[in-house]
């Protein structure tokens, strides 16, 4: 019998493991795979010698290494061992790398690590993917999120029996204090510009786009206004901290512009929680949200990830608003919760939604926030039984496209041709059509 095949998740430090990490073991273990973890640095912080990863890897001979974005990128020669040439690679992005100084900073180590070792980036939207091709000269694969159909499914208890016939909204609101608390690393002429940013955010065409608006905010500034700009974000450490800052008041104006169009339909539950992030609580909310509206609300932070099914299955449907990074797919993951959970979703629109939850799946969009309102109140007026036949919809295509265990046999497709290609001394992935020597484009603050 044929031992069973090896795969490394490398993550960041010892005792953290991320919620992406753990659906990817699942589904590797579930397609016969026997999954292990290998920290980047201990539980104090410490990082862990190149050297010593590389040994840990070649100790463990796995036959494919998957890890979160660009966690290994400060060990350049990691993949510099022969013996590692054959293994599967894989860089997987959920988000987009705007915000990430180690990539803003070099994005030819990725060019390298592409040409040079094959290793393969999957990245979840459709625009960044061609973004990464600018920044690193070579493609990427698309991959989507998914979910655990073992810790979320139908027929659960809701949380919250009360609140059935409301909209609910599980997920959070960036706070203005953490806003507050971001900005203040940069000086005030730079502080000015965001709040003009906020402002056309607040009145742009659905869906927002903060870099977007960002960079065409930034077209209306005089030269020498500019040209202070230019200064202050100069390094890649201070560019990623300023797409951040923009892409979280994105986050939660985009949120609260769509919340708003949904309670104007119909009642409102809030259940938001996050471990690490600020989030805003239910006086900010009721301040920001319009007045008069039905609205309860509940902090779920400390919530096991084992009562999740109780929380999607509280409500008449869910309501879905997409964080602003996703343009035209970059699905999260309440997608696939709620297909997991069979209850029925009303988002604002993706392209890559209407492609993998086509008409009659389920899944209810909403291109505007007029339409948003719209369809939140047709919804409203459905019957239980009805929204049920969706969710019934939705739970069946989730079943044969979105478990964990689907992914991870999507991301191991061709992976013996790859081999194969590699043994002869090819890599399959080759470098854009841009000439022979690809120079990755320089860091642009006023692009970025």
């Amino acid at each position: 019998m044929n031992p069973s095949p090896r795969v490394i998740f490398l993550e960041s430090q010892e005792g953290l493991q991320s919620f992406f990490t753990r659906g990817l073991c699942s589904g590797a273990i579930a397609a016969g795979w026997k999954p292990e973890i290998i920290f980047l640095a201990d539980a104090a912080g410490h990082p862990r010698t190149e050297k010593d990863v590389r040994n840990d890897l070649l100790q463990k001979q796995p036959d494919a290494v998957c890890f979160l974005m660009d966690a290994p990128l400060d060990l350049k020669n990691l993949w510099d061992a022969p013996s590692l040439a054959p293994v599967d690679k894989i860089s997987l992005w959920f988000d987009d790398y705007y915000r990430s100084p180690k990539t803003l900073a070099h994005p030819e180590i990725w060019t390298d690590w592409q040409k040079k070792f094959g290793v393969r980036v999957g990245i979840w939207d459709g625009y960044w993917r061609c973004q990464w091709k600018k920044l690193t000269g070579f493609d990427a694969f698309p991959t989507h999120l998914a979910a655990d159909h073992r810790v979320l499914r139908p027929c659960a208890e809701p949380w919250n029996q009360a609140w059935s016939e409301r909209a609910a909204f599980i997920g959070t609101v960036p706070s203005l204090k953490s806003l507050a608390s971001y900005s203040e690393a940069f000086p005030a002429y730079l502080r000015h510009f965001l709040d003009e940013i906020c402002e056309a955010m607040r009145v742009a065409l659905w869906p927002v786009k903060p870099y977007d608006i960002c960079q065409s905010s930034r077209s209306f500034l005089g030269v020498k206004y500019a040209r202070a700009i230019d200064a202050a974000l100069k390094e890649p450490a201070s560019v990623a901290l300023w797409n951040h800052l923009i892409w979280r008041w994105g986050k939660r104006i985009a949120r609260l512009r769509g919340l708003s169009a949904v309670a104007e339909a119909g009642p409102l539950a809030i259940m938001s929680g996050h471990g690490t992030e600020s989030f805003a609580g239910e006086d900010e909310l009721r301040a920001a949200l319009p007045k008069g509206i039905d609205l309860v609300y509940a902090d779920t932070t400390s919530f096991p990830e084992r009562s999740w099914r109780g929380l999607f299955q509280t409500g008449k449907f869910q309501v879905q608003i997409t964080d602003p990074q996703s343009i035209e797919g970059g699905l999260p993951f309440r997608v696939f919760e709620c297909g997991a959970c069979g209850v029925p979703l009303l988002s604002d629109h993706r392209p890559d939604l209407a492609t993998i939850f086509p008409d009659g799946s389920g899944l209810v969009t909403a291109a505007s926030e007029t339409a948003l309102k719209e369809k939140a109140g047709r919804m409203f007026q459905t019957s239980k039984s009805d929204l049920q036949v969706l969710g019934q919809r939705l739970h069946q295509n989730f079943l044969a496209q979105h478990t964990w265990e689907i992914r991870w046999r999507q991301l191991m497709l061709n992976r013996e041709l790859r081999q194969k290609t590699i043994s002869l001394g090819n890599v399959l992935t080759a470098p854009a059509p841009v000439g022979e020597s690809f120079t990755p484009q320089p860091l642009d603050p006023i692009r970025v």
